[in-house]
């Protein structure tokens, strides 16, 4: 037994002194210096917001590989380049349309608004099918219809659009001519969505470029004020037939890149085991303002590129025992494509991906702490606590549950698909003008920012990494978690 409690009291010990230098090298390498030169160039007006599709989003994609290249990062296992092409549907909002049903004619702008479309005239038998969800529209026959839904899945609480685009995916592959959302005004005024439905928008695209005129299926949401539609449609005699009509609407293919690094393991089993750092590049570009019209994108998301940069720069001098990749996102304003694409078209296989550290940002408000999104989802938390504490910081969890920040950011991509992920973020300990100031806001320029406080989240970000790299135990999902079952199919448990 004594022999037992000695060996047990070496090994503290010996663990303890380990972090104890980890803690040190990080304190010693990690420069602010470093870290505040990232965030001024990719945020500075010489690259206009960044968006996604223009030269300057271009620009700091080729400045992170640059940096990988100069950092000993290596291009991923097979790659012969540090870019991922992202294949993008660039779509222009109609210009005119209509919608017809019975007597009831339906105008752009002041009643429609689309998602996706397509020029033509359109027309087929309606078919009402209540939110339009897998279990909604299973056993109906949507062959040549279009189709009527509500908005959402009936949670207030939950973004509209992503039930959008699984509906318009379920309605086109059962051979329906349009789906048509009845969208009643509540969290979302009608006006934020004409705004947010007008202009350009962007989709993933899996097609071929000589299809991209094709392209696109009519999607589109139908103002219903006081739900009077909705009894409409609801009453609506089998066999009604509705037309619609769309004008001026243009789709273009483009490529933006993701960017992609890798940084092998040092331990012959565990470096088969891959942690994945995720981080978006693009902001949104300029604005048709006067005065200051560019959207720098300091903290959102130049703080999570800055944070990248400045941990494959410590991590490739002392990698840990799992692998590490880097995936630099494209186009996560536009809906998390970038991040969506990889997770469809994995660089390194998603079932040696065991974990993604993601960090995304609108802002900070408090500088005692870093705020997990996800902290309790997955099965080391602890090492969450571990790694702040080491920098005078406190980890904690999400505080505004409500916003569902976890589904809004690129960690979902790989969530989706089984890899268990959290948003590892400056902190934030409520939603106030701290936050507001600045966010989506030509005002959230580099000079702005405490680079004490970021270094020191830097710090604990590369700590945390390097625990999850070196963690000897399971990583997976809390159990109960949503995507719980889809991490046991990914790696194969029962």
């Amino acid at each position: 037994m004594k022999k037992n409690i000695l060996l047990v009291a070496a090994l503290l010990i010996f663990y303890s002194g380990q972090a104890q230098k980890i803690v040190k090298t990080i304190n010693a390498e990690v420069s602010q210096q470093e870290l505040k030169s990232h965030l001024y160039f990719i945020a500075s007006d010489e690259l206009r917001g960044r968006n996604t599709g223009t030269v300057e989003n271009e620009i700091a994609a080729q400045y992170i590989a640059s940096r990988f290249r100069s950092y000993g990062v290596q291009m991923a296992p097979g790659a012969d380049s540090y870019f991922q092409q992202v294949s993008l549907m660039n779509a222009i909002s109609p210009q005119k349309a209509t919608f017809t049903v019975g007597e009831k004619e339906f105008a752009l702008g002041e009643d429609l608004v689309f998602y996706t479309a397509k020029n033509g005239a359109f027309s087929g038998e309606v078919i009402y099918v209540g939110y339009g969800l897998e279990e909604d529209l299973e056993g109906l026959d949507l062959e040549g219809k279009i189709v009527v839904a509500k908005t959402g899945n009936g949670n207030p609480n939950e973004r509209l659009t992503p039930y959008t685009i699984q509906k318009q995916r379920a309605v086109e592959q059962a051979g329906g001519v349009a789906l048509v959302e009845l969208f009643k005004p509540g969290r979302y005024p009608w006006r934020l969505i004409q705004y947010y439905f007008s202009g350009e928008k962007y989709s993933l695209y899996e097609g071929n470029e000589e299809e991209e005129e094709e392209a696109g299926f009519p999607s589109a949401w139908l103002l219903d004020e006081d739900g009077d539609l909705l009894s409409y449609f609801e009453s609506l005699e089998e066999g009604a037939t509705a037309e619609m009509t769309i004008g001026g609407q243009a789709n273009k293919v483009i490529k933006v890149p993701n960017v992609v690094g890798y940084i092998e393991g040092t331990d012959p089993k565990l470096k088969e085991e891959v942690i994945m750092i995720s981080a978006h590049l693009d902001h949104v570009g300029v604005s048709k303002v006067e005065g200051d019209s560019i959207w720098n994108g300091a903290r959102d998301n130049g703080i999570g590129i800055a944070n990248m940069l400045t941990a494959a720069e410590f991590l490739a001098k002392h990698p840990p025992k799992r692998s590490i990749a880097f995936l630099a996102c494209n186009a996560e304003e536009k809906g998390l494509l970038g991040s969506r694409w990889y997770a469809d078209h994995p660089v390194i296989p998603l079932e040696k991906t065991v974990y993604d550290l993601n960090t995304d940002t609108g802002g900070y408000n408090d500088v005692s702490k870093v705020t997990v999104v996800g902290f309790n989802r997955t099965s080391v938390t602890d090492l969450f606590s571990q790694a702040a504490t080491a920098f005078n910081l406190e980890a904690i969890d999400d505080p505004l549950p409500e916003e569902n920040y976890y589904d809004r950011s690129d960690n979902v991509s790989f969530a989706a698909k089984g890899v268990p992920s959290v948003s590892f973020d400056p902190g934030y300990t409520e939603m106030n003008e701290e936050i507001t100031k600045y966010y989506h806001q030509p005002a959230d320029e580099p000079q702005t920012l405490d680079y004490d406080y970021l270094t020191k989240y830097s710090k604990a970000y590369i700590y945390a990494v390097t625990l999850i790299g070196n963690h000897g135990e399971d990583i997976f999902w809390t159990e109960g978690d949503k995507y719980e079952p889809a991490g046991k199919e990914l790696y194969g448990r029962d």
